[in-house]
């Protein structure tokens, strides 16, 4: 079926949209978290397990409904999320206690998980090699749109209306999002009929063949790595300013939204960085890896001003967001001949917010007994041993690589 290029650009918005929404029923949580915490229905480590929980079930369902994207339509995939999402955070609304709590944002985190692999299992459908690439290097930005969208709106809702409508509005968003989507792509034929060169092959490369790889594996734990620094700035970043510098939610939220606008910035110079880099996600990631070593080592000190860790916490956040792009986006895409883009995909994020859940519910007992220097310490270890391998391994390796192919 031959799609037109207006077809093309309005499932492109529609998906960016949504990618975008999903990160106002994601950050609500972390804007409220003082309101929750101050009012007495959460405590820190409460909270800290509960941001570990959504990290940890995203990690597992990025793993499962990555091979699960390869095997049914997108369009079922994204729809369903959207829908399972909206519906999470609405009931989340009332409130309930603590293990009502865990079990709604663990289905809001598994449902969220069901949407990225089949996006780029869309974009990889309607473009072809280079053009899809650079697709998904502007798909991403929902990401970093999406923290600056959900950081301004959950912000006004609670100020304005209280903390159960930073719930009920996102999550009805979601509802109305899941509709679209399923109306646009059930119109066009995207995601209901298998012209999808992405998926199903003649023959699929065995997981386990893929798992041999040694690309893979290291590709595998710079996105543990990364993970570690990534959704525990957003998980933490609210409750850091109003503690370390004494502010409210309104003053906080100034501060705050810096951080993914840098990140936008980030993904929107991905581009540029990956041809200065010569087309090597490797060494982008390396790049990455080098700002958040030196970002992070003044956090571990102390920063007197606001507006100093406010730039700090933000260039983390940019290079994080580099690092992000090359193993969870233009890596998998180098998987289309064998069938394995959503695979590969959700195996990265997988190890991505395996990472980040792991650590986040560490974070919730370290920062309750001996604050944020120590969080912002293991940062700076994760930065300097990841990209020490890369110098060390996996730079050498790929030269090596490269050699054999030229001769």
């Amino acid at each position: 079926m031959k799609i037109s290029n207006c077809v093309r650009s309005a499932v492109c918005v529609l998906l960016y949209i949504s990618y975008t929404a999903i990160y106002m029923a994601r950050l609500n949580l972390s804007m409220s978290s003082d309101a929750l915490t101050g009012a007495g229905i959460l405590t820190d480590v409460e909270y800290g397990i509960l941001g570990g929980a959504f990290l940890v079930v995203y990690a597992l369902g990025r793993l499962f409904n990555g091979w699960l994207s390869d095997r049914l339509p997108p369009r079922t995939m994204i729809c369903a999320g959207l829908l399972l999402s909206g519906a999470a955070n609405i009931v989340f609304s009332a409130l309930p206690p603590f293990s009502g709590m865990l079990v709604l944002w663990s289905l809001n985190a598994f449902a969220q998980s069901m949407l990225w692999s089949p996006i780029l299992r869309v974009v990889a459908a309607m473009y072809d090699g280079e053009r899809a690439g650079k697709i998904t290097s502007l798909m991403v930005t929902s990401v970093a749109a999406g923290n600056i969208v959900g950081i301004v709106v959950n912000t006004a809702l609670i100020v304005h209306y209280g903390t159960r409508f930073a719930f009920i509005i996102p999550g009805g968003i979601n509802l109305l999002l899941g509709a679209a989507v399923l109306i646009l792509l059930g119109r066009t034929g995207i995601g209901t009929t298998e012209t999808d060169k992405s998926a199903q092959p003649v023959s699929q490369a065995p997981l386990v063949s893929l798992l041999r790889r040694p690309d893979m594996l290291a590709a595998i734990a710079y996105a543990f790595a990364h993970g570690i620094m990534k959704d525990n700035i957003t998980v933490w970043m609210t409750k850091y300013f109003i503690a370390a510098y004494d502010i409210d939610l309104t003053k906080a939220s100034y501060f705050v939204i810096f951080i993914p606008a840098v990140g936008f910035v980030g993904r929107m110079l991905y581009p540029l960085v990956y041809r200065l880099t010569g087309q090597k996600e490797h060494i982008a990631s390396l790049f990455g890896f080098v700002i958040c070593l030196a970002s992070s080592v003044p956090l571990c000190f102390g920063v007197a001003s606001p507006v100093a860790a406010m730039v700090c916490l933000g260039l983390v956040y940019a290079a994080v967001s580099v690092i992000n792009t090359s193993l969870l986006s233009i890596y998998p895409i180098r998987f289309v001949p064998q069938g394995r883009v959503a695979t590969v995909s959700g195996m990265m994020d997988f190890s991505t917010y395996l990472g980040a859940g792991i650590s986040s519910s560490v974070y919730g007992f370290l920062v309750s007994s001996a604050g944020y220097p120590p969080m912002y310490g293991s940062w700076a270890v994760v930065s300097a041993l990841s990209a020490m391998s890369i110098l060390l391994f996996l730079v050498p390796r790929k030269k090596r690589e490269n050699g054999r192919k030229g001769s």
